[in-house]
């Protein structure tokens, strides 16, 4: 498995990038301290994470494309982040007016791990916090990182520069040890370094926000619903203080684009992600309380990209082409429904959604497939 997906990394030929300039900047609402606000994430243009090197990334995870698998310098980090600061980097007549600190909640991402020194020096990470730190409007910031490099010793660096709220998101992916290897290629064999990420975060007064990813390759519908409700669960459990569920989509170049450009593989279908997330408020009791999100690109509106584009692309290499999906009569409406729930908490707008009479009973019937063979036996037969 990972030699295919080297294989499929190499397709992507060299890509070439400004290091001064960032990858994308977008817009949405979210649900914090109960209300609406609003929200940006700016993705800067990394080195890019330090899993593609060690063993090829994950199975889905197509951000490999959007970096030049050079080292970017602090320099170069903190230059993209003063061209957010001083709204250089938003195009259109959007950058007369932006203000950062119109934005309640900053997501500053690296696609990567932000607290991997290999990946953003800890000269751009401090430097980073300390301007946040004067930003009077923004009352959370959120970055990503994988458990492994959740350390004591980063997470004082930033505490003795900002005291804000700061979340964390660490990708959990699957509590199962076979989902989360085999399928998802995670490199994350024990879950005891998951847990220790839980406790060190909290020990310096972060959140922490785990990722589960919704419906790898590899499992049918239904196992893919199980093992979402299952490790978001495991999470929760954990002392996570929020669960973001992540439907896969398509990037090029990934193992997933792979199979289902040959018919192996289907993105998971919108009805599933309203059963995982029945799912996890039936396990607790509870209908509302529950620090839930549902990630994915559902065309939020993007201030800054077209910028990132290598040459001969025609968008960013971030965008899928792809994602979570029912029928063209309901998935608009459905993507809605998810944008409305994740910046009000309530999951009353995804349980008020209507059976689809074109698609809700093709759904039906692939929750019933099953697929008896052992996890490891299903990709030797389909890379084999």
């Amino acid at each position: 498995m990972e030699d295919k997906i080297r294989l499929l990394r190499k397709e992507a030929g060299p890509r070439s990038f400004d290091p001064n300039k960032v990858a994308e900047i977008e817009i949405s609402e979210s649900y914090f301290n109960r209300k609406t606000v609003k929200r940006i994430m700016v993705v800067l243009r990394a080195t890019g994470c330090f899993q593609y090197r060690m063993k090829q990334g994950c199975a889905m995870c197509g951000h490999f494309d959007a970096t030049s698998e050079k080292p970017v310098k602090a320099e170069e980090y903190l230059a993209q982040w003063q061209s957010v600061l001083d709204g250089s980097a938003i195009e259109g007549p959007s950058s007369r007016k932006f203000n950062l600190n119109d934005y309640k909640i900053l997501c500053l991402y690296n696609m990567g791990s932000f607290l991997n020194i290999n990946e953003v020096s800890e000269k751009a990470i401090t430097e980073i916090f300390k301007s946040i730190a004067q930003l009077k409007g923004i009352q959370k910031t959120i970055i990503e990182s994988r458990a492994e490099y959740v350390r004591p010793w980063i997470l004082e660096k930033i505490r003795r520069v900002n005291k804000g709220l700061v979340e964390v998101g660490v990708g959990l992916e699957s509590s199962d040890f076979f989902v989360r290897e085999l399928c998802h290629h995670k490199n994350m064999p024990s879950l005891k370094v998951f847990k220790d990420a839980v406790k060190n975060l909290h020990k310096f007064g972060f959140h922490v926000l785990a990722y589960v990813n919704q419906k790898p390759p590899f499992l049918t519908e239904k196992e893919a619903i199980d093992d979402t409700i299952k490790t978001s669960i495991f999470a929760y459990d954990c002392g996570c203080d929020a669960v973001s569920i992540e439907p896969t989509s398509l990037q090029e170049h990934t193992l997933t684009d792979y199979l289902y450009n040959l018919g192996m593989y289907r993105v998971p279908w919108l009805w599933s992600v309203r059963e995982v997330v029945r799912g996890i408020y039936k396990h607790f009791r509870k209908t509302e309380g529950l620090d839930l999100r549902v990630g994915g690109y559902f065309d939020e509106e993007v201030l800054s990209g077209s910028q990132g584009v290598a040459a001969g692309k025609a968008r960013n290499e971030i965008f899928p082409h792809a994602t979570a999906g029912n029928c063209q009569l309901c998935t608009a409406d459905f993507i809605q429904a998810i944008k409305n729930f994740n910046k009000t908490n309530n999951p009353k707008f995804l349980e008020t959604l209507k059976e689809c009479p074109y698609c809700y009973h093709l759904w039906e019937d692939a929750i019933k497939i099953k697929d008896s063979r052992m996890i490891s036996q299903r990709i030797i037969d389909t890379l084999s």
